[in-house]
């Protein structure tokens, strides 16, 4: 297991940086070597720090092809490559004390619109009935919890914008119905909402072939990101994960659906009435001193 300590001062960096760094930059930052900061990466494992080979680009930064970068799964194409880390969290706002329903929890309580940088209060925060304070004795526990001690505010905001989906523009549920292409949306392309899959940005897509969009970053999205003054860097990390979540899962559920038939096999044989082969020879020997009780001891009336 990765030191605590040290994981925390990794994320403090990565959300410094904008939530995503190539290693060789990351290291820079680190009194670590290559090799052993490698190996602090994989022990915390993917829930933690998302660690994907990519093909660098040249020329601007495009927010389209950062997401396509690591969607192969690798530099692959036999061009140079280079190791890209991505900040990850299970730390989330509590939607129920957003709605003023919640006094201690496992999430934090803070102001989701503050968070957002929407806040009418942003100002003069004494005035909002929600905290703007990330070190209140509930909070801290929960940044304890989640081995995030050390982050402010403004890196705080970075993990949450890119793996808390309560932060991203709101998902129109009309889009989410249906099986036409923008579902019962009405609005269609002038919608306001995002149009994409409400299962996918939770990770909870089971589908392989979803009829809704997985794609958060694209030319109408980006507008709609732009509008609402959300930083697309951290929406694309958002995609990141998200993409990569969703490919465990369907590898999870696949691996499942191939081990049902086998599964199912060997309740089969283990029907009542039907011998199981090899049943005898598994069944465990009677101990000797059991065996010699049973067998009538010559001499002896």
């Amino acid at each position: 297991m990765a030191e605590p300590t040290v994981c925390s001062f990794l994320t403090k960096v990565l959300c410094a940086h904008g939530g995503r760094m190539f290693l060789q930059d990351l290291r820079a930052h680190v009194e670590l070597s290559e090799a052993r900061l490698g190996d602090v990466l994989r022990q915390a494992g993917p829930d933690r720090f998302l660690l994907q080979e990519v093909a660098p680009r040249e020329g601007p930064w495009d927010a389209e092809a950062e997401v396509a970068a690591g969607a192969g799964g690798g530099g692959g194409g036999g061009g140079p490559s280079a190791w890209r880390v991505v900040a990850v969290s299970s730390a989330r706002l509590c939607a129920r004390y957003q709605r003023g329903e919640c006094q201690a929890c496992d999430q934090l309580h803070f102001c989701r619109r503050h968070m957002q940088g929407k806040c009418p209060n942003r100002d003069c925060w004494s005035t909002c009935t929600l905290s703007h304070d990330i070190h209140t004795p509930v909070n801290i526990q929960v940044l304890k919890n989640h081995g995030l001690f050390g982050l402010n505010e403004a890196q705080l905001r970075i993990l949450l914008l890119q793996n808390d989906p309560c932060l991203l523009p709101e998902v129109c549920l009309c889009y989410n119905k249906g099986e036409a292409q923008y579902g019962y949306c009405i609005l269609k392309d002038k919608c306001n909402k995002f149009h994409v899959c409400k299962s996918f940005v939770r990770g909870e897509c089971r589908l392989q072939k979803c009829k809704r969009s997985h794609q958060l970053i694209h030319a109408a999205s980006l507008k709609l990101l732009e509008d609402q003054g959300l930083n697309v860097s951290s929406v694309v990390n958002f995609q990141i994960i998200s993409t990569y979540r969703h490919e465990k899962l369907h590898k999870m559920l696949e691996n499942k659906d191939n081990s049902a038939p086998s599964a199912e096999h060997s309740q089969a044989l283990e029907k009542p009435g039907r011998p199981v082969p090899g049943a005898a020879e598994a069944r465990p020997l009677a101990s000797a001193p059991a065996q010699a009780a049973k067998k009538p001891c010559a001499g002896k009336p």
